[in-house]
C-alpha cells in the first residue's frame, strides 16, 4: 500500500500496465454501488426498472457522448448496484475530424478498428478511460446525493476489460442485452 492523498492505495491498479487508456479501442467497464446496495431499481419479470437514481445514472450516462466527442457509446445497462457499458475512443483523426459516422450500435463498434497498441505517453489525463468514469461517477454522485439519497457512493474504482476483436463484442453485447434475466436467475437459485 502506498500513501497518496492522505488515502491508502494499493500499488495494484486495475488498468492495464502500460496501456494508453485514451488510444483508439473498444472498452467493457463495470462499476459497482458501494457495499453493492441497490440504488439504480429492481428487476421485474425480467427487465431493468430504473428508481429515480437509477434513471439520473442513465440520463448521465447518454450524455456522455454529448459531452465527450472523442467517445461512442455501445451497449449499456444500469442494474441495481451495477453499471456495465461498452464505450469505444475514437481514432485521433476521427476525434480531428469530429466523426460522428461510427456508431455503436449492432456490431459496428469495432469496424475499421486498429488492432490494439501498447503505447502508453505521458500526458494530460483529462481524455482517457478512467477519467471519463471518474467524471460520470462524480456528476452521478452529486445528483444523486442532492436529489435523491446523501448516502449514496459507488465503489472505489471500476473494472475494465479491452475488447480484442468482434466476436469478444458479440459476447459483451449479448451479456450485457441479457443482465436482467441472468440477474433474476442468479438470486432465484439461491
Amino acid at each position: 500500500m502506498i500513501k497518496s492523498k492522505n488515502t491508502y492505495q494499493s500499488k495494484n491498479s486495475l488498468r492495464l500496465k502500460g496501456y494508453d487508456y485514451s488510444a483508439e479501442g473498444v472498452y467493457f467497464i463495470t462499476i459497482l454501488t458501494k457495499n453493492r446496495i441497490c440504488h439504480f431499481g429492481e428487476v421485474v419479470n425480467k427487465k431493468m426498472n430504473l428508481s429515480d437514481a437509477g434513471k439520473i445514472v442513465e440520463m448521465e450516462w447518454r450524455k456522455t457522448e454529448e459531452i465527450r466527442k472523442e467517445v461512442v457509446l455501445g451497449n449499456w445497462i444500469v442494474m441495481p448496484e451495477h453499471f456495465h457499458a461498452l464505450i469505444a475512443f475514437k481514432s485521433k483523426e476521427e476525434q480531428d475530424r469530429n466523426l460522428t459516422s461510427v456508431k455503436a450500435h449492432g456490431h459496428a463498434l469495432l469496424q475499421g478498428k486498429k488492432s490494439i497498441a501498447y503505447k502508453n505517453t505521458f500526458g494530460p489525463q483529462s481524455r482517457n478511460l478512467s477519467a471519463l468514469v471518474r467524471s460520470f461517477k462524480a456528476t452521478c454522485t452529486s445528483k444523486i446525493r442532492s436529489q435523491v439519497n446523501p448516502n449514496f457512493a459507488w465503489h472505489r474504482s471500476f473494472h475494465d476489460r479491452i475488447v480484442r476483436n468482434q466476436k469478444e463484442l458479440i459476447n459483451i453485447e449479448n451479456y450485457i442485452i441479457s443482465n436482467p434475466a441472468r440477474y433474476v436467475q442468479q438470486f432465484s437459485n439461491t
